[in-house]
């Protein structure tokens, strides 16, 4: 039995909350793998950046949300193996940022209430970590 290699992805996502407690998900465009998924902002980490560096770099270029090192916190992470591709997605949250968000890079942008998430069908390695931002906001 041969053994395949897998390339190892580290991805860094946010779950972006609002004042009425909804989380910002963005819709992924027509053009892209898991076309019309919706996911939480963020993405790989680069190499010699750190997770936190790389999810501001990352919202800046998705959505153009400023955000500050010291405004997110980590919450939860999640693995899934895709292909020859091992992801580790970790979620961060944050209440504070820039600018107002616009889908630079997805199709459409939604701010969703977590009780009504699996009533959307997610990226599977965001889908995941639901449970984790539904205990903390309901």
């Amino acid at each position: 039995m041969q053994i395949t290699e897998v390339k190892k992805v580290i991805v860094s996502c946010l779950a972006l909350i609002n004042d009425d407690n909804e989380v910002l998900f963005c819709k992924r465009s027509d053009d892209s793998n898991f076309s019309g998924c919706w996911e939480f902002p963020g993405g790989k980490i680069k190499n010699n950046e750190t997770p936190e560096d790389g999810l501001i770099r990352e919202i800046k270029e998705e959505i153009g949300v400023n955000l500050n090192s010291h405004c997110i916190a980590p919450l939860s992470f999640s693995t899934h193996i895709y292909n020859d591709l091992s992801f580790t997605v970790l979620l961060y949250v944050s209440r504070k940022w820039e600018e107002n968000p616009s889908p630079i890079i997805h199709s459409e942008i939604s701010w969703l209430h977590p009780k009504d998430l699996r009533n959307y069908r997610m990226l599977p390695t965001n889908n995941y970590l639901i449970s984790s931002l539904q205990d903390l906001l309901l």
